[in-house]
């Protein structure tokens, strides 16, 4: 797959238009065309916040942070967190995000997961990795995934899984709302588990929700523990 990672992924989003689109679309609670977008997040930090209880931890590195989405579970949970992003615009909205939700110690730095030289190995009891790895070339996420890895050993990471149903899917939203038909970097469950292989033990994956979203979540720990 021809995937310009640069372009489409890095600086995609590196506006401020841009990080507020997709703050509505997830974390509004109005307007009925983002309603399955806040179906699928509200689903994803049920989700997480139950991997995050099966993982002793006390800090996590939340990349990409996004504008926050996790912010109120980890306030919940008591965990201390650097949530870093590519964009300063995103981290921006997070940061009120976070400061909302009551997350107290939180730090905000613009990380690229691909090179995370700044933080040494096991900084992290956790490195939280949601709605990046759809957006990201095979040899791109191997990368990624070794720099976790390295930097905690645990790691809870979503990709995006390709079938029929999904293509057909994508087809009729495409029709009806509009927008790309494109497969971005979505792989089969045995690919992403075959890219996970070299640096983590599977220890549990859930679909978030299947009939909506191609997002599955892994939960892992380092083989390097």
């Amino acid at each position: 797959m021809n995937y310009d990672y640069e372009r489409n992924t890095r600086k995609f989003y590196q506006n401020d238009e841009t990080a507020q689109r997709y703050h509505a679309m997830f974390m509004s609670p109005k307007g009925w065309r983002n309603f399955p977008s806040r179906v699928v997040a509200r689903r994803e930090c049920r989700a997480i916040e139950d991997l995050l209880t099966r993982v002793p931890h006390r800090t996590a590195l939340d990349l990409p942070a996004g504008t926050g989405k996790l912010a109120a579970i980890f306030a919940a949970l008591g965990t201390r967190v650097v949530a870093s992003d590519i964009s300063a615009s995103m981290l921006k909205l997070a940061e009120a995000e976070y400061t909302r939700a009551g997350c107290e110690g939180a730090t905000f730095r613009v990380e690229d997961a691909t090179d995370l030289a700044n933080f040494h190995d096991d900084s992290f009891d956790v490195v939280v990795c949601l709605r990046l790895m759809h957006r990201v070339p095979s040899a791109l996420r191997k990368r990624m995934l070794g720099e976790f890895s390295r930097v905690a050993p645990y790691t809870i990471v979503s990709f995006g899984i390709e079938n029929g149903f999904h293509r057909a899917r994508r087809g009729v939203r495409a029709a009806v709302f509009g927008g790309g038909r494109d497969a971005l970097c979505f792989c089969s469950v045995a690919q992403a588990c075959a890219e996970l292989s070299p640096e983590f033990d599977v220890l549990s994956r859930v679909w978030i929700a299947p009939a909506l979203s191609q997002e599955m979540v892994f939960l892992l720990r380092s083989k390097a523990c």
